[in-house]
């Protein structure tokens, strides 16, 4: 299988901090991963990363973090074919807010429409992150892991 990407967008640090979480999930599933921010991604990321987990921060108004904006609008833009490529989306929020965990949903509809497929439901998480949360989140991946394993091939 294609190793994994868990590709984060935030604002202060917690995705970053659980998309570090959620490698270390993946290769204890047995699945080679590395965390990229989406500041660093193009629309041309998804030509070599074809298995990922999104894990974004709700910003403001049930906006995506301004470190992920460049990206989603590259791929906007651009409206790559994402067929063949398979996520689960993982986002943060709180529930105060109206908009509670909109960017994850932000990101769902919108690598859908571009083709990709959602292979678990999105895991959402209200609030501060603790070690609860975080221990969640990993059995989460964990799931995601079985599932890209049962879609994408072996590679020989």
């Amino acid at each position: 299988m294609d190793r994994a990407v868990v590709l984060f967008g935030t604002v202060t640090g917690t995705a970053e901090d659980l998309a570090d979480e959620l490698v270390e999930a993946l290769e204890e599933a047995g699945i080679e991963a590395e965390a990229v921010d989406m500041m660093d991604a193009g629309a041309d990321f998804f030509e070599e990363n074809r298995v990922v987990v999104v894990c974004v921060a709700t910003h403001g108004d049930g906006e995506l973090p301004p470190d992920a904006m460049d990206f989603y609008e590259a791929l906007e833009k651009e409206q790559p074919d994402l067929g063949g490529v398979v996520f689960g989306v993982c986002g943060l929020g709180d529930d105060a807010y109206p908009d509670f965990c909109e960017a994850g949903r932000i990101m769902s509809r919108f690598l859908a429409e571009l083709g990709a497929e959602e292979v678990i439901e999105r895991h959402e998480i209200d609030g501060f992150v603790d070690e609860v949360v975080v221990e969640e989140a990993r059995g989460w991946t964990l799931r995601a892991a079985e599932a890209f394993k049962q879609i994408v091939p072996e590679r020989n």
